[in-house]
């Protein structure tokens, strides 16, 4: 079951283009399997539940659909029994794109910002799809110390422009395997951090 839910907020207006910005390819295939222990809304309606964890820790990728105009509403973290969560909440029309890696260095594309996450891995979360400045745009603080877990060691809202919103999230350890996919009324996009031990 998804632990406790800490929602921060994202400051609207980020200036800078992504100079690492996604480049499209497509979504890596997987099998789906049961969400191993999370029963909230953030897999409520998924026909199959989410794509399985893989081994590897590479690049995933995936466009956002043709009529995606989407608004950060909200974020969300927590932790179930195998992993820890992200989820980037939208309002707005069609489906989120997305561009997960892991990155060497924990920077805001924006401003050039390195973002202190200590000593492990950091894992570079762009959504595509997504504009700003909007009416119900989040706003508030941008950093999130998530209240459980045993993965996700922090996060770092960067913010949205030019069509792609930046999340950095730091690990505390380890690159560990992850998984992203996405999710309709709401639109989110989830990106799960497996525990490694």
């Amino acid at each position: 079951m998804l632990g406790a839910v800490a929602t921060v907020a994202l400051a609207a207006g980020c200036a800078g283009e992504p100079a690492t910005g996604p480049a499209p390819a497509p979504a890596p295939s997987s099998t789906a399997t049961p969400d191993e222990g999370s029963t909230t809304a953030d897999t409520a309606d998924t026909a199959d539940g989410p794509p399985a964890f893989g081994r590897g820790t590479g690049r995933r990728t995936s466009d956002p659909s043709r009529n995606a105009l989407l608004v950060l509403t909200d974020v969300r973290t927590g932790e179930a029994r195998r992993f820890d969560r992200v989820v980037l909440e939208f309002s707005g029309r069609g489906t989120p794109g997305y561009v997960v890696n892991y990155v060497d260095r924990a920077v805001h594309d924006g401003s050039g910002q390195v973002v202190d996450f200590g000593r492990g891995a950091v894992l570079d979360v762009y959504a595509s799809g997504t504009t700003a400045p909007a009416p119900d745009y989040y706003d508030g603080p941008r950093r999130l110390s998530p209240l459980d877990g045993d993965v996700l060691d922090g996060l770092f809202m960067a913010g949205t422009f030019e069509g792609f919103t930046q999340v950095l999230a730091g690990i505390d350890g380890d690159r560990a395997p992850f998984r992203v996919f996405t999710l309709t009324s709401p639109p989110r996009l989830v990106v799960d951090v497996a525990a490694t031990e």
